[in-house]
């Protein structure tokens, strides 16, 4: 979908460009495949972002920077993600921008 397409595209303008752009993603908990390898305080781990086909769950994009994780309890359901995006985005629109 879209969001494949913009984290291939930081892909490709981030080894095109000395610039550095953070790349967030923001996606329910309970459709990471792999999650418990992103679970721990304090530590580094290793996530393998190669998808199993078998799999009715998504792995994280790798193009991105960061993610937020949202979790509210449910397994293999998008959605958990819609509020928090759509009132982080908001807060972010209100956001006055200094420009040099």
């Amino acid at each position: 979908g879209v969001i494949r397409h913009v984290g291939d595209a930081l892909k490709d303008h981030s080894s095109k460009s000395r610039g550095r752009i953070c790349a967030i993603g923001i996606a329910p908990w309970g459709i990471v495949e792999n999650k418990e390898d992103l679970i721990g305080k304090d530590v580094t781990r290793v996530y393998q972002t190669m998808s199993n086909p078998l799999s009715k769950l998504s792995v994280l994009n790798g193009s991105h920077t960061h993610f937020i994780l949202a979790d509210n309890g449910t397994l293999g359901k998008y959605g958990a993600e819609v509020k928090l995006r759509r009132q982080l985005e908001k807060h972010i629109s209100l956001q006055k921008i200094n420009t040099r």
